[in-house]
């Protein structure tokens, strides 16, 4: 039964966030039978769904629903650390990258489509959720809105809490560090780039803020996205961003003049703490804020694109049955071991975490690595990652963690 059955009532669905997440799960909905009478309401603070300002990468392991969105692949991927550079490939095997733009105009195109079963509004800032048994209220500076369920993906407190901290380790146990970077797409006459080449990880850079990489996806052999990158447990002055960005084209391609096309920055949660995605039977956090980024690495969109398809039918079998839709778990237990894992290491060994990071490319079969970067490894296939480490030091971690891991029930 649908909200136009019931007056008191906005909508069936309300989305709460228009990005990345709350545009997949909405974009699944309709792929899995959203009925001809339901109701999903999106609302987002912004203004304009642009998108310049962000993109989203990851290796083509699994399908999903924006195959449309992605712009550039790279069959070819670079480390390098301490002088010694690394060239890997696997066949078949691409690094994707989407543009925040194209896929807000290929989700919006696709909202569209639906008609009246969808509706998006911008410029509605929702300061809370409330469930209130039968329905839910969303209370946004215009008013209430009411639906039968609501998808929360509001950035996580989390993210906010921690810019200023200086320790990654709090009394309750956790670790919480931070991914945060800044990019630049550049533009240069000169042909230099070589655009079949992904730079992952070049941490041959200043480390003296933390854990720091410079990371560059050619578009062309005239363009480039270069992003400065850095672990730590806050974020930093955007002046050391910008440094490290000009150093890296100072030394890696001298001589050359730079025009600045575009600028995205982020920042992504690495923590071992959970995350309640399931705050009210009627409200679910989705996206970052349901902990769809993956701890050890930041990789969200083939996580949030899972997600997305299987919580589609839950959703739909709810609104036929006046229930409500659990969530499914964004990944498995052993997959949240290992990252606990490996954060408590980043935490505890900075300064080897470049070695670490560089010994998993040059030891570990390319097709493997990506397998357990996009958690799609196997027991087998982790073993091998985990030999492949640092094993003294990994081996202190798992014991470290070890009551952690109790705790949460892993």
């Amino acid at each position: 039964m649908s909200a136009r059955a019931h007056g008191h009532l906005d909508a069936d669905v309300i989305v709460v966030g228009a990005g990345l997440s709350g545009l997949s799960v909405t974009v699944a909905l309709l792929d899995a039978g959203l009925p001809a009478d339901a109701r999903v309401l999106l609302v987002d603070p912004r203004t304009a769904l642009d998108g310049h300002d962000r993109t989203w990468c990851f290796f083509d392991v699994a399908p999903h629903a924006f195959p449309d969105a992605v712009a550039h692949r790279w069959s070819r991927w670079h480390v390098r650390c301490e002088g010694r550079e690394l060239h890997l490939a696997s066949p078949g095997l691409a690094y994707c990258h989407i543009p925040g733009a194209r896929f807000y105009d290929i989700a919006r195109a696709r909202l569209a489509q639906a008609g009246d079963r969808v509706a998006l509004r911008l410029g509605t800032h929702a300061t809370r959720i409330d469930d209130h048994g039968d329905h839910v209220a969303v209370h946004t500076h215009e008013g209430p809105l009411r639906a039968r369920l609501a998808f929360d993906s509001r950035p996580p407190p989390l993210t906010g809490a921690r810019l200023d901290d200086t320790s990654p380790f709090p009394a309750d146990g956790h670790v919480r560090l931070l991914q945060h970077f800044r990019g630049r797409v550049v533009r240069t006459q000169a042909p230099i780039f070589e655009d079949g080449l992904a730079t992952l990880m070049d941490f041959d850079v200043d480390q003296t803020h933390g854990i720091h990489f410079v990371y560059v996806l050619p578009f062309d052999a005239h363009t480039a996205l270069v992003e400065s990158t850095f672990f730590t447990p806050r974020v930093l002055p955007d002046d050391i961003y910008e440094r490290a960005i000009d150093a890296w084209l100072a030394a890696r391609k001298p001589g050359h003049a730079f025009e600045t096309v575009s600028r995205e920055h982020g920042v992504i949660p690495m923590t071992t703490e959970p995350f309640d995605a399931h705050p009210s039977p009627r409200v679910v956090r989705i996206g970052t804020a349901g902990g769809a980024a993956k701890p050890s690495t930041g990789y969200a969109f083939l996580a949030v694109q899972r997600f997305a398809r299987a919580f589609a039918p839950r959703v739909l079998r709810a609104l036929r049955e006046g229930g409500v839709a659990v969530p499914p778990e964004v990944r498995s237990d052993r997959t949240t071991a290992l990252d606990t894992v490996f954060l408590s290491y980043l935490a505890h060994h900075p300064a080897r975490a470049p070695r670490n990071f560089f010994h998993l490319f040059e030891r570990v079969p390319p097709a493997l690595l990506v397998r357990f970067l996009s958690d799609g490894s196997s027991i087998a296939d982790d073993l091998r990652v985990m030999r492949a480490g640092d094993i003294p030091r990994l081996s202190i971690e798992t014991a470290r963690t070890a009551p952690l891991l109790r705790r949460l029930g892993r």
